[in-house]
């Protein structure tokens, strides 16, 4: 069973791997997509602005009747604004997740976007978190393709560049 503490932890790490991706983005290639039908980097963090929070709303609601807000209020985000944006989202989700301890975590059940009943627990991982990797991973190949070849592994698994390898002598 996930703790809602390292639940917490687990995201706000994913936000600061996001965000250090987003300060890669190369110049004029925020618009760049990997095919036409993807989004592009834009629409991409645009929707990582809002997804997890929209998504732990959902699964506390099953509702989404606060989507289309959410999506409204992120249409015109730009790069410069992502950082304080998500930063705002993981303390949104901290606050809407407050009154809950690990028990409810285990206890109350809700239903996964496919329908699959499941604890709310299970379901924070498996729509919140799981899908942060999914589309932090998403980011780093896409601003690595679009023009960042300099980025490693260390970016996309812990939110920085690697440190330099000392020159041999």
């Amino acid at each position: 069973m996930y703790t809602k503490a390292a639940f917490l932890k687990s995201i706000a790490l994913e936000a600061k791997i996001i965000k250090h991706l987003v300060t890669q983005i190369p110049t004029g290639q925020a618009d760049w997509r990997m095919t036409p039908p993807q989004r592009s980097t834009i629409e991409l963090i645009r929707f990582l602005s809002f997804m997890p929070y929209a998504s732990v709303e959902f699964a506390l609601t099953q509702g989404w009747d606060k989507w289309e807000g959410h999506e409204t209020r992120a249409k015109d985000l730009q790069s410069a604004d992502f950082p304080k944006a998500m930063d705002k989202q993981i303390k949104g989700i901290t606050k809407l997740l407050a009154k809950l301890n690990d028990g409810a975590l285990k206890r109350k059940t809700t239903k996964h976007w496919n329908g699959t009943k499941m604890t709310l627990g299970d379901a924070l991982v498996a729509m919140v978190l799981s899908t942060m990797v999914a589309y932090r991973m998403q980011l780093f190949l896409q601003v690595k393709a679009s023009g960042a070849p300099q980025l490693t592994s260390s970016d996309c698994w812990q939110g920085k560049a690697a440190k330099a390898k000392p020159a041999s002598a």
